[in-house]
């Protein structure tokens, strides 16, 4: 009895993962997806997917129309859920407003998730950038802000979210030899904060820091974006002494 009842909980909890699985390859695809091509990026068979695909329809986590399955409403629920109610949200949102208004430039915070950073957090400065920073979306952890996430990781975490990357290419045209990388990240844990030009979107410039516990725990990156002409050399220091400080106070509040 207490084999089956070992399998049937290790069979819940394959299911509960493969409808996670479903949920995230929705999220990330930018697009509705087929059946056909949710089987296939989850690596479930048709019957299985479509099965899961019903379920999460029922629930309103997923939406299915002509084009094809996307997320669904309760899911922008969920993500509201957070958004009020996450303790490093609530903390970190005064400190980036006063940031922002410092500045003049926008202030954000992400997490990481997985092998990727979501923003969870934006304060617009006075100076708007000619893009925009989409809270909730998910960003890479190699180029921007996310090289902070990367530079506080192990050797092994590093590896997998680099795997099979030769060299690190930017918006601008750099391509950055992995050799070199790995040293700029290092370079980045031991200041502190990590400085972006042309590397996720040409034209502009950002500057961020970790928000880090007293035991080393990662809470996120609190990140200042605009365009190159906002952040010259000039006022790079006093940006970058700005960010490290509003990283840690919100790290102190969150004590």
């Amino acid at each position: 009895m207490a084999d089956e009842g070992a399998a049937q909980e290790r069979s819940t909890m394959r299911s509960v993962e493969r409808a996670f699985d479903v949920v995230d390859l929705l999220s990330d695809s930018g697009r509705p997806l087929r059946l056909a091509e949710v089987a296939r990026g989850t690596g479930l068979h048709i019957a299985t997917a479509q099965r899961i695909l019903k379920v999460l329809e029922r629930r309103n986590y997923v939406a299915q129309d002509s084009a094809g399955y996307s997320v669904g409403a309760a899911a922008l629920a969920a993500a509201h859920s957070f958004l009020v109610g996450n303790h490093l949200v609530l903390t970190a949102t005064p400190v980036l407003q006063e940031l922002a208004a410092a500045l003049g430039l926008t202030a954000s915070l992400s997490v990481r998730v997985g092998s990727a950073r979501v923003l969870v957090a934006r304060v617009e400065g006075s100076s708007p950038l000619r893009y925009q920073l989409p809270v909730g979306g998910r960003l890479p952890l190699h180029l921007g802000a996310g090289k902070v996430f990367l530079a506080y990781m192990d050797g092994a975490g590093r590896a997998e979210v680099l795997a099979g990357m030769e060299e690190i290419e930017t918006a601008g045209g750099a391509a950055i030899p992995a050799s070199e990388y790995t040293a700029l990240l290092d370079e980045i844990a031991a200041q502190g904060y990590a400085v972006s030009r042309n590397e996720r979107v040409v034209g502009a410039v950002s500057v961020s820091a970790p928000v880090r516990l007293r035991d080393g725990d990662l809470l996120g990156v609190v990140q200042v974006s605009g365009r190159e002409e906002d952040l010259s050399e000039d006022r790079l220091a006093a940006a970058t002494r700005e960010v490290v400080n509003a990283a840690a106070s919100i790290a102190a509040r969150m004590r």
